[in-house]
């Protein structure tokens, strides 16, 4: 069975949660002031990246938030 969404928390001096909806693409960001973005298209292969990266934070600036591939709404 495939998951749905996942969600992980992440120890980030930004970043409190990332949330990945599977089966729309969807990838969501809470950061520590409350504030969330969802970024939409994204690759499965890019959540599991992010997921195993070093450091996430810099992995979602990199890959994510400066790629400006995704369309995001806040």
């Amino acid at each position: 069975m495939k998951l749905q969404k996942e969600t992980i928390e992440v120890n980030s001096k930004a970043i409190k949660k990332v949330t990945y909806s599977y089966s729309s693409n969807r990838l969501r960001l809470t950061f520590n002031n409350s504030k969330e973005y969802n970024y939409h298209s994204v690759e499965p292969f890019v959540f599991e990246g992010m997921r195993s990266a070093k450091s996430i934070g810099k992995f979602i600036n990199k890959h994510i938030i400066r790629s400006h591939k995704y369309s995001y709404v806040k």
